[in-house]
């Protein structure tokens, strides 16, 4: 005859069998991503996920090839939420919306703009986006050599424009302050915009280089 304790255990592992059965690669992408979200990239190992999914770590092959994997389906599943501008849209603006929706699933899951700039291959999310930016850049008017070059260095301005955003914002001490007047006059105009109008403006300075100012 089963005691209490020994029947709860069965039960419990019954449970787990049956989260086992039902377990996806759906869900495990999306407890990746929020292990990421709430406790950073050190923690998303395949034995943590495991333990978060109650489930043996060996069990995770199943759904994804592996670590590297795991993280381009994360990448993917945030940048999947990203809509695309529509195509009727004039070319610049759709640029300046695709961009800023770009910062908006970013800055939303942080870690991901780490992961990001660590990774030396595209995602298939990635090529989407890329491929859209591009296809605008040439729809106003530029070779696909000057949309590429266009392309590469407004990513570059968006994550590290969002790395300053989610990172910890480094302030010049008074000492600075007091001994530099160029210092003082550009921190005083710095505040007197928000970090979303300082991108925009980021923004503008580019596509008025690559396709002259409005």
């Amino acid at each position: 005859m089963a005691t209490p304790a020994s029947q709860a255990v069965t039960n419990r592992r019954r449970d787990q069998r049956s989260w086992h059965r039902g377990l996806d690669r759906d869900a495990v992408v999306g407890e990746a991503l929020r292990l990421l979200d709430e406790e950073g990239r050190d923690a998303l190992t395949m034995r943590r996920l495991g333990d978060a999914l109650h489930v043996e770590a060996a069990s995770l092959y199943a759904h994804v090839a592996g670590k590297d994997d795991l993280i381009d389906a994360v990448l993917d599943r945030v940048l999947d939420g990203i809509e695309l501008p529509a195509p009727d849209r004039d070319p610049r603006t759709a640029i300046v919306e695709g961009f800023s929706a770009y910062r908006r699933a970013l800055l939303a899951h942080p870690t991901i703009v780490l992961l990001m700039t660590e990774r030396a291959r595209f995602t298939r999310a990635q090529a989407r986006l890329a491929t859209r930016s591009i296809a605008l850049f040439e729809q106003a008017g530029l070779s696909t050599r000057r949309a590429v070059d266009v392309h590469v260095t407004l990513v570059a301005f968006v994550l590290g424009f969002i790395l300053q955003e989610v990172s910890r914002p480094a302030a010049p001490g008074p000492a600075l302050l007091n001994d530099d007047a160029v210092l003082r006059r550009a921190v005083a105009a710095l505040v007197q915009s928000t970090p979303a109008e300082r991108f925009e403006t980021g923004l503008a300075v580019i596509l008025d280089g690559a396709l002259g100012s409005r």
